[in-house]
C-alpha cells in the first residue's frame, strides 16, 4: 500500500487496491504475523528461564535474591524483546490477527517446560498443538487484509466516532459493575478479575496499534511526534497495561493457573477482536465466508489452549483423589437407579468399611443379618442386645414397597 502525507499530517492520497498493492499488503500481513509469533516465543522462553532461575535458587543452601542472578536478567531482556515484537506487529497486521496468535506462547511453553522444567507432554497436549496450528492457519488466511495505518489526525477523528463512543461507554459501565462486585460486594471470582483485565486490555490494544502506526509513518518521513494524541496514547497504553497486569497477577495469585491462563487468553482475544472491529473497522470489506472461517479459527485456538493445559488439570485431580480416604456411595445417588430397587443394597453416606478391613465394624449390623433377624431370629437366645436403627427399620419393613426401595416406584 502506498500512502503520502502532507506536512500537517493529513492523508492526501488515497490508495486504490490493485493486484500489486494486494500482494504488498500480504507481505505486511505475514510480517506482522511473524513478528507476533517470534515475540510470543521470546516471551515464553523468558518465562521459563525466570522460572528455572527461581527453582535453582530454591535448591541452594543459601538462597539469594533473584535479581542478583544474571540468568534472571537474561529472561527479563527476552521478555522485553518479545513485547517489542508484539508491539511492532500491530503496525503491520490487524489487532484481530495479532491477538489470537497468542496461542504461540502456550505451544512454546509446553515444549520449553518439558526441556527446562522436565514437565510431561501428554497426547492431549499434542492434539491441542495440532488444533492451534490449524486455528492459526485459518486466522492468518482469512483475517482482514484491509490494513489501516492512521496518522495523528485520523486517530483523533476515529476517537470521535459514535460507534466508538458507545463502545467506550459500555466498557466503562461494565468495568463499574465489576469493580462494585469486587470491592463493594466482596465477590472474588476468577472471571471478575480476568474480565477487568481484558476490558482494560482493549484500550491497550487500541493505543498500542495507534502508536505503532504513527511511528511507522514517522519513519517514512512524516513525523507524528508533534501531535498531542501521540503522547495521550502513550499514557493510555501504560496506564491500562499496569491495570491489566495488576488484576491478572491477582488472579494468578488467588486461583489455579490452569484456569487463569486459558480463560485470560479467551477473554483477551475476544476483547482485542472487538476493539479492532469498532475502532479500526478491521472486518470492513470481508465476506461472510472470511468472517466465519476467521471466527472458526479463533474457536479452534480457544479449544487448543484447553487441551494444551489439560494435563495440569489431570495432575491436580490426581492429587485431590489421592487425599481421599474413602469411597462414597453418594457418587451414584440411589434415586438414579430407583427403577431396579437398589435402595436396600446401597446405604446412604460413606461406606468407609469397604476400604479398610481392619476398621472396627462392631457398631454396624449387616443387612442380611438384619433381614434374618426380622424374619424371626430369637435375639435373646443369642445373648445379643440389638439396637434397632432407623436404617434397619427401613430395610426390614417390607410391608411398604415405598420404604423397601428408598421411595423408588415401579
Amino acid at each position: 500500500m502506498n500512502f503520502s502525507w502532507s506536512d500537517n499530517g493529513t492523508n492526501i492520497t488515497s490508495t486504490n487496491v490493485t493486484g500489486n498493492d494486494m500482494q504488498y499488503s500480504l507481505k505486511d500481513l505475514f510480517l506482522g504475523s511473524g513478528l507476533a509469533i517470534c515475540g510470543n516465543i521470546l516471551i515464553s522462553v523468558s518465562l521459563n528461564v525466570q522460572k528455572y532461575t527461581h527453582l535453582k535458587n530454591a535448591e541452594r543452601e543459601e538462597t539469594r535474591h533473584y535479581t542478583r542472578n544474571p540468568l534472571w536478567w537474561v529472561g527479563l531482556l527476552l521478555m522485553g524483546l518479545g513485547e517489542i515484537g508484539n508491539f511492532t506487529a500491530y503496525g503491520f497486521a490487524p489487532a484481530s490477527l495479532v491477538a489470537p496468535l497468542g496461542t504461540t506462547t502456550v505451544i512454546a511453553n509446553l515444549f520449553l517446560a518439558a526441556i527446562f522444567l522436565k514437565e510431561k507432554i501428554r497426547p492431549e497436549n499434542l492434539f491441542g498443538c495440532a488444533l492451534a496450528i490449524i486455528g492459526a492457519f485459518l486466522i492468518v488466511t482469512f483475517s482482514s487484509q484491509h490494513e489501516v495505518v492512521m496518522d495523528g489526525r485520523e486517530i483523533v477523528g476515529a476517537l470521535k466516532q459514535i460507534s466508538f463512543i458507545v463502545y467506550v461507554c459500555l466498557e466503562l459501565g461494565a468495568l463499574g459493575v465489576l469493580l462494585f462486585l469486587l470491592y463493594g460486594l466482596k465477590v472474588k471470582h476468577v472471571v471478575i478479575f480476568l474480565l477487568i483485565a481484558s476490558l482494560t486490555a482493549s484500550f491497550t490494544v487500541i493505543s498500542a496499534k495507534a502508536l505503532s502506526s504513527m511511528i511507522q509513518i514517522s519513519f517514512s518521513g512524516y513525523s507524528q511526534f508533534k501531535h498531542p494524541i501521540f503522547y495521550v496514547m502513550i499514557v493510555i497504553m501504560v496506564a491500562t497495561a499496569v491495570i491489566q497486569v495488576k488484576y491478572l497477577n491477582q488472579a494468578m495469585k488467588d486461583f489455579n493457573s490452569t484456569v487463569v491462563v486459558p480463560t485470560n487468553f479467551v477473554f483477551f482475544t475476544i476483547s482485542a477482536i472487538l476493539s479492532g472491529i469498532v475502532f479500526y473497522k478491521e472486518f470492513y470489506g470481508m465476506t461472510s465466508m472470511d468472517i466465519g472461517m476467521f471466527l472458526f479459527g479463533c474457536i479452534l485456538s480457544f479449544v487448543a489452549v484447553y487441551f494444551i493445559t489439560i494435563g495440569n488439570l489431570y495432575d491436580a485431580a490426581k492429587k485431590g483423589l489421592a487425599s481421599q480416604q474413602h469411597v462414597s456411595a453418594e457418587l451414584v445417588p440411589s434415586w438414579m437407579l430407583a427403577n431396579v430397587h437398589i435402595g436396600h443394597v446401597q446405604p446412604r453416606g460413606g461406606v468407609e468399611h469397604l476400604i479398610d478391613p481392619q476398621q472396627d465394624d462392631s457398631d454396624r449390623t449387616p443387612i442380611l443379618a438384619a433381614a434374618e433377624a426380622s424374619a424371626g431370629q430369637d435375639e435373646q437366645d443369642a445373648g445379643v442386645e440389638r439396637k434397632v436403627t432407623d436404617f434397619d427399620q427401613l430395610v426390614t419393613d417390607t410391608s411398604d414397597p415405598q420404604k423397601s426401595s428408598y421411595g423408588a416406584t415401579e
